[in-house]
């Protein structure tokens, strides 16, 4: 058995992992959209439907960045479409942009239980402060 480098967020809809994975996971999944969280644009062009979404890491006040990510993923999931998001490690954009869809969908109902969800899927996760801070801004009352 092969190991996954990529997981399940929501059970067969939303896939996280990070840029590498994308490959391995369109050979495995049946995704209609794929979101792009890095800033730096990516090298290759890619067969996918693939949606350049891009939040700076390591950069204070991403807010409207980390917003616009969680709304696309989430509207595309509600529009009933499989998903998978990545930043190039699928840790700390990743992590944040998860936190904000398990809470957007009603899954968790703070940022920590988000959180621990999240790692519990992909235990690699580590949000930073300063998106820690963008999800608190985003999601005061979570």
């Amino acid at each position: 058995m092969t190991t996954k480098n990529y997981q399940e967020l929501v059970k067969e809809r939303i896939y996280i992992g990070g840029a590498d994975d994308v490959e391995d996971m369109m050979k495995n999944e049946k995704v209609d959209v794929i979101f792009d969280l890095r800033a730096e644009s990516p090298k290759a062009s890619s067969n996918y439907n693939r949606i350049h979404s891009p939040i700076v890491d390591d950069a204070e006040r991403q807010d409207e960045s980390v917003k616009k990510s969680i709304e696309q993923v989430v509207n595309a999931y509600n529009e009933g479409k499989n998903v998978y998001f990545h930043c190039q490690g699928g840790s700390n954009r990743t992590g944040t942009v998860a936190i904000g869809i398990l809470l957007a969908l009603g899954k968790a109902s703070t940022i920590e239980e988000a959180e621990e969800m999240a790692k519990s899927v992909r235990p690699k996760i580590s949000v930073k402060p300063e998106m820690k801070e963008a999800l608190r801004r985003i999601y005061p009352n979570a």
